[in-house]
C-alpha cells in the first residue's frame, strides 16, 4: 500500500473522515499531509495520541517536523489538551478555542491551517464524547470559510462500525486505507460574501448529508439574506434537495445554477409555494 495518495486532494476548506486500519499506511499519509501543508507555508497542527511517535514518524519519512516546531510552522498535541479539557469533552468549548486558534493565524498573516486530529480518545468512553456526532457537523461550520483543512482519523479497529458511520455522515468527504479522498464525490461547501452566502461542489448523499444540513444551519449567520450557488453541484439526493427548500424558511434564499434534475427534486418538496426561495437554473 506505500505510496497510495490518500489525502493529496485535501484542500484548504476540506472536512474529512478517514477511517484507518493500517498504522504504516496511517503514518506514511500524515507524512504527505503534513509535508503539503509545510511546502505551502500553513501552519499543521496533529491532535491525538502519543504526538511524540507521530513527530518521529515525520522525520523518518523526510519532513523535517522537528525544524518545523522551532520555526513555529507545526504544533503536535495531546488529545487532552485538544480536545478533554479538565478530562471532558465539550464541543462547544472545542470550537472556541478552534476559532480563537484560527483568528490569531489570520492576525500573523498565515494563509491557512492544516490540522489532522487522532481521534482514538472517543473510543475510551470519555465523558461527552456522545456528543462528538453533533461536534462533527456543527464544526462545518469552521471549515466553510476555507481557512482549515482537517482530517478527523478514526481506527476502524477501536470504534464500533455503526458509530463510525454516523460520524462519517457528518463530515463532506471520506477516505479510507484504499480509499483516496475525492473532491467530485465529496461536498464542498465554502462561505462567499459577494453576493452573500455559500458555494456548494460535488456530491450530497447519505454519506454527508448531516454536513449538508450543519452547514446549512449557519447560512444566515451573518446577513437574512443569501445565495447559495450549486452550479457545481453534481448530485443531490431529495433529502438534500429538502434541506434546500427547508432553509428558505429561515430567511430570503436564492438558489442559483440548479440543473434539471435538481429542479425536479425542489418542486417535488414544494419550493413553487415558498415565496422567499427563488430558484434560477443553469
Amino acid at each position: 500500500m506505500g505510496g497510495l495518495p490518500l489525502l493529496d486532494q485535501v484542500a484548504l476548506g476540506d472536512h474529512v473522515c478517514w477511517t484507518v486500519d493500517d498504522d504504516a499506511t496511517r503514518m506514511t499519509a500524515i507524512a504527505g499531509f503534513v509535508r503539503a501543508g509545510l511546502n505551502a507555508g500553513q501552519r499543521v497542527i496533529y491532535c491525538g495520541d502519543e504526538p511524540e511517535a507521530v513527530l518521529a514518524g515525520l522525520e523518518r519519512h523526510g519532513v523535517g517536523a522537528r525544524a518545523a516546531l522551532e520555526q513555529g510552522l507545526l504544533r503536535a498535541t495531546t488529545a487532552e489538551a485538544a480536545y478533554l479539557t479538565g478530562g471532558v469533552f465539550d464541543p462547544e468549548l472545542t470550537m472556541a478555542l478552534w476559532r480563537a486558534t484560527i483568528d490569531r493565524a489570520r492576525s500573523e498573516g498565515c494563509p491557512g491551517i492544516r490540522v489532522v486530529g487522532d481521534m482514538t480518545w472517543a473510543s475510551r468512553r470519555v465523558p461527552g464524547a456522545e456528543r462528538l456526532p453533533w461536534y462533527e457537523a456543527q464544526v462545518n461550520s469552521v471549515f466553510m470559510e476555507g481557512f482549515v483543512a482537517g482530517v478527523c482519523a478514526y481506527d476502524r479497529r477501536r470504534f464500533d462500525p455503526l458509530a463510525l458511520r454516523r460520524l462519517g455522515w457528518a463530515h463532506p468527504g471520506s477516505a479510507a486505507t484504499r480509499l483516496p479522498f475525492e473532491p467530485a464525490s465529496a461536498l464542498r461547501a465554502r462561505r462567499v460574501r459577494d453576493p452573500y452566502g455559500l458555494r456548494l461542489a460535488g456530491e450530497v448523499d447519505l454519506s454527508n448529508r448531516d454536513a449538508l444540513r450543519a452547514v446549512i444551519e449557519h447560512l444566515y449567520d451573518e446577513q437574512p439574506a443569501a445565495t447559495v450557488d450549486v452550479h457545481d453541484l453534481t448530485f443531490a439526493d431529495t433529502a438534500a434537495s429538502r434541506i434546500l427548500v427547508d432553509a428558505a424558511a429561515r430567511g430570503t434564499l436564492r438558489l442559483v445554477g440548479v440543473s434539471t434534475p435538481l429542479r425536479r427534486l425542489l418542486d417535488f418538496h414544494g419550493a413553487a409555494a415558498v415565496p422567499s426561495l427563488t430558484v434560477v437554473p443553469r
